[in-house]
């Protein structure tokens, strides 16, 4: 059963190992991430009520995302490798 998510990003010049974390803790991030954007110069006006009116519903399709993957085995579920970059979501 998934239970957590580990993200690793990996770059010429870093490496970013996240600890692993609870599934039901990416809502958390996610909200932060939704209530910074009201602060950041480079989301364009559109984009920030986008956010702002959709706010809810994006929470709910999270929490929704999270219950789907809780009964599944562990899995790799983002792997992206560029010429600079390699990105690594891993369900565990």
């Amino acid at each position: 059963m998934a239970k957590k998510i580990k993200i690793r990003i990996q770059t010429e010049d870093r490496h970013i190992n996240l600890p692993k974390m609870r599934l039901s803790h990416m809502v958390w991030f996610v909200r932060i991430g939704l209530w910074t954007t009201k602060f950041s110069d480079t989301v364009d006006p559109q984009t920030r009520e986008l956010i702002k009116t959709n706010k809810k519903e994006i929470i709910r399709l999270i929490k929704v995302v999270i219950k789907e993957l809780k009964p599944m085995e562990p899995f790799t579920l983002v792997e992206v490798q560029s010429k600079d970059a390699n990105v690594l979501i891993d369900i565990l």
